[in-house]
């Protein structure tokens, strides 16, 4: 497929070849990045493990996305998005695989660590590759149905990795995660077959510094930090709160985090094409957007009672997906588009590298609220209050492109 032809191509882009292959590289690595998550009862039976043990696997995983996330950037401008996403799938088949056949809590923290390492590069350059590949008509209708792969690949490990462990261990699951992974390296040149651009060797102090001294990125930054911290929170505490605070069933519960991923999934991919056909991609409307109707939505979660239709709960779980847990897409555009072309993977890494901190330090938070206080509900209070207000502020903001 010709660089040229794609461009070309109209904003609805998904039965696009090379549009479907980012789609699936991204929702089977992070298949591979949140398919231990829920292995983990088996896991805590085999190795003992207590709560802050699990506690621990987390944060190995969030420290190797977040050391290796400029880096990765600086690599995949280096290198070119095909080569650097190449070398970093065949780093999760590997870890993926030592991870099946470890016997050792360590060595898993370890292999964690890793893992968020070779997932910590895919976003880089997937990015690089829409931006180099799309033009500014369709581009965030591209990005949004690209990061609707993660949520995809989450949902999809949440619903069949459970039912492979129960039938034959949770090894073999990790193992057929491992298969997929082979699969997509053996098929990657074949079917990212365009042009690449020549790619020189970049002076990484001088981009940096450019980077750092971009103001428009450093508030986008700043703004997703705290969307990243109630996007974890809510997908953290909603069955905790559901199940022992309002006293819904447990499977009743697990059914609105169902929900609460597949919404996720859907405003990936809506918000993108509704930047392009109806706000002319102004990204930082969209972002303002959603921080506002989240901000209602999680103030709304907090005066929740079991007198409550179970619809309307399934229906906020929903509603609460496609806000909380699909501004990736218009985030990771937003900061490829303000940047050089050059610096989009070296921008996305120090983007993301940065954001991994809402993530690293605001479930802490949440959990640390909900404690002091004895319940849930100021912190959905606080939490929605605080992402209404940035939602509010990022109106009067100029974050788009030039």
């Amino acid at each position: 497929m010709k660089l040229e032809h794609v461009k070309s191509a109209p904003s609805f882009v998904i039965l696009n070849k090379y549009l479907l292959w980012l789609l699936i590289i991204q929702m089977v690595t992070a298949l591979a990045y949140y398919g231990y998550v829920p292995l983990i009862p088996q896991m805590v039976k085999e190795f003992s493990l207590n709560n802050t043990q699990i506690g621990w696997m987390t944060s190995a995983v969030f420290l190797g996305s977040s050391i290796v996330a400029i880096p990765s950037g600086m690599i995949t401008d280096r290198f070119g998005a095909r080569k650097s996403l190449f070398a970093f799938c065949l780093l999760l088949v590997f870890v993926i695989f030592s991870f099946s056949i470890s016997n050792s809590y360590i060595v898993i923290l370890v292999l964690l660590f890793l893992l968020g390492t070779g997932y910590g590069g895919i976003t880089p350059g997937t990015n690089k590759s829409i931006m180099e590949t799309f033009d500014v008509h369709n581009r965030g209708t591209a990005m949004g149905l690209k990061q609707m792969g993660v949520s995809l690949g989450s949902t999809l490990g949440s619903l069949m990795l459970p039912l492979i462990a129960n039938q034959w261990g949770w090894r073999i699951s990790l193992l057929s995660i491992a298969v997929l992974l082979v699969l997509v390296c053996l098929f990657h040149f074949k079917v990212l077959d365009q042009r690449e651009d020549h790619h020189k060797q970049l002076n990484v102090l001088k981009n940096g510094k450019e980077i750092l001294q971009n103001k428009k990125l450093m508030k986008i930054i700043a703004i997703i930090t705290f969307f990243i911290w109630v996007q974890l929170s809510v997908m953290t505490y909603l069955v905790l709160y559901l199940h022992e605070s309002i006293h819904y069933s447990l499977s009743f519960s697990l059914f609105c985090l169902a929900l609460l991923q597949i919404g996720g999934a859907l405003g990936r991919a809506c918000w993108g094409v509704i930047s392009d056909r109806f706000f002319n991609q102004n990204r930082g409307v969209i972002i303002a957007l959603i921080g506002l109707i989240s901000g209602v939505l999680v103030l709304f979660l907090g005066i929740l009672s079991n007198d409550i239709p179970v619809v309307i709960i399934a229906l906020l779980s929903l509603c609460l997906g496609i806000t909380t847990q699909g501004w990736n897409g218009i985030f990771v555009l937003m900061i490829s588009e303000v940047v050089k072309k050059e610096q989009v993977s070296l921008a996305s890494g120090v983007g993301l590298a940065t954001v991994y901190t809402g993530a690293i330090f605001g479930t802490p938070l949440s959990g640390w609220i909900i404690d002091f206080s004895g319940n849930f509900e100021a912190m959905w209070m606080i939490c929605g209050a605080a992402i209404f207000i940035i939602g509010g502020l990022t109106l009067f903001l100029k974050l788009d492109r030039n």
